[in-house]
């Protein structure tokens, strides 16, 4: 019987960078939606206050305070996500590309798809005023449909390569996700929890580090 090959460290360094990189995600996605919640209800709590005050500026308060908290919230949730996605989750599939080049096409959609889109939206804008910055933004929304897509390959590719069903689940989901967002976001926590699932048995399958042998002091020299 052949026993498995061990994983290289940049196969399960690469599965590391991807679970982190999901985890600021999710955490991110999570402030964000509090934030829209904060900031509706403190819009209703400000208006009903204002209709039982004869519509004074006693409701003014709470308003401006859940404004400014579901902002700040907001804020530091697109960071969080901006920070996994791209500082971890991208570069962790590109060093995943390079262990192992089955991962090729959805690692490329994803890169060409999630960065690029995302720097011509931003230009584009920015140039919304002429018509070249409307173009720039469709391009850049074509770019994240690919980018997408990488992402669902991807979940397919692992779980060809892994035999976890649960990155089959997260890929379909994906796919109905496109109808129904909240299932992107259940997809992507299943996504979490299969990656660490692979990252413990790949980093289970490395060996140990060599123990070094210190002779005791009190023995004597060798002859």
């Amino acid at each position: 019987m052949i026993a498995a090959p061990i994983p290289s460290t940049d196969l399960v360094d690469s599965f590391r960078k991807m679970r982190e990189g999901l985890l600021y995600g999710i955490i991110g996605s999570i402030l964000v939606g509090a934030s829209i919640y904060i900031i509706i209800f403190g819009i209703l709590a400000a208006a009903f206050s204002s209709v039982g005050h004869g519509m004074g500026r006693g409701g003014a308060g709470p308003a401006m305070a859940g404004f400014a908290i579901g902002v700040i919230a907001a804020i530091i949730g697109a960071l969080l996500w901006l920070y996994g996605f791209y500082g971890k989750f991208i570069p962790g599939v590109e060093q995943l590309r390079k262990a192992r080049p089955e991962y090729s096409t959805a690692a490329s959609l994803i890169r060409i798809g999630y960065i690029w889109g995302l720097i011509l939206i931003i230009v584009g804008v920015i140039l919304t005023l002429i018509l070249i910055g409307i173009l720039l933004v469709v391009i850049g929304y074509i770019l994240l449909i690919l980018g997408y897509i990488g992402m669902i390959i991807l979940c397919f590719n692992l779980n060809s390569s892994e035999g976890n069903s649960l990155y089959l689940v997260a890929g379909i989901l994906l796919i109905i996700g496109i109808f129904i967002p909240l299932l992107q976001f259940i997809a992507y926590i299943l996504l979490y929890v299969a990656l660490g699932e692979t990252l413990r048995k790949y980093s289970s399958m490395q060996p140990a580090p060599p123990v070094s042998f210190q002779p005791s002091p009190n023995l004597p020299p060798p002859i």
